[in-house]
């Protein structure tokens, strides 16, 4: 397990001081990057070698309270790259004293750029089984689909939202949800998120977010990420919020 010790920084705090979500986001895929450094080399030397990770999948759960601005805290993660094509790996946060905060469940395709298509972990990177792996379930939640779509919202990709693989960055989808949920943020948190990445959008292009609010689950809502004359859906999310503990 590779295990990261960070501190939360003015700009990765928001207006109630706690850790932004895009922001803890970055932490992870940061996190994840620097565990296999020595094995696969940073994200422009895998590209080099013709390679490049992509997410298609995320849960994640809240579990206790966030990391506040000062406040030390620490990323543990480990990778599974047992299950074919698909590559896991899990992130665990705890506080400074050593309590969970989040847990989150991740799962990677290696795409071989040249050819535009998934390629065995395994097969490809030497080494990637040899350390920091843990057993990772494979199972992941389904995202319900939409029912009574209550509210949709059009945007267009600007140029800072993208990654070095200049699409969409999977933080930046997050955001987007966050931002257009209704529910009041100063007295409601998130508990769970899941999400499955299907195609990322890329800059200028437009984008149809379509929020539905479920009728079976409280507090869930479901979100799809419509691509401009793309019939499939580029993302599809569903969020689970609940009300804040009093302090």
């Amino acid at each position: 397990m590779y295990t990261r010790e960070l501190t939360v920084l003015p700009s990765d705090a928001s207006c109630q001081g706690s850790i932004k979500l895009r922001s803890l986001l970055d932490y992870f895929q940061d996190t994840a990057e620097l565990a296999v450094m020595d094995i696969e080399g940073s994200a422009t030397e895998l590209a080099a070698k013709g390679y490049a990770w992509v997410l298609t999948k995320y849960e994640i759960d809240f579990t206790g309270r966030l990391p506040v601005i000062d406040e030390k805290f620490f990323i543990h993660t480990f990778h599974d790259p047992s299950h074919g094509y698909n590559t896991l790996r899990v992130f665990q946060v705890e506080s400074q004293n050593g309590t969970p905060v989040v847990y989150a469940k991740t799962s990677w395709l290696l795409l071989d750029l040249a050819a535009g298509r998934p390629v065995k972990a395994i097969a490809h990177i030497p080494g990637i089984s040899e350390r920091d792996t843990e057993s990772i379930n494979p199972e992941f939640k389904e995202i319900a689909e939409s029912e009574n779509v209550i509210q949709e919202t059009e945007r267009h990709v600007k140029f800072h939202e993208l990654d070095y693989n200049s699409h969409v960055n999977n933080a930046v989808y997050f955001e987007w949800i966050f931002d257009e949920t209704p529910v009041d943020f100063i007295t409601h948190e998130l508990k769970s998120v899941y999400a499955s990445f299907r195609s990322g959008a890329k800059f200028n292009e437009k984008v149809m977010i379509s929020i539905s609010k479920s009728e079976s689950q409280e507090n869930t809502f479901m979100y799809k990420i419509m691509r401009e004359n793309v019939k499939k859906p580029g993302a599809n999310f569903m969020c689970v919020w609940k009300l804040k503990k009093e302090e």
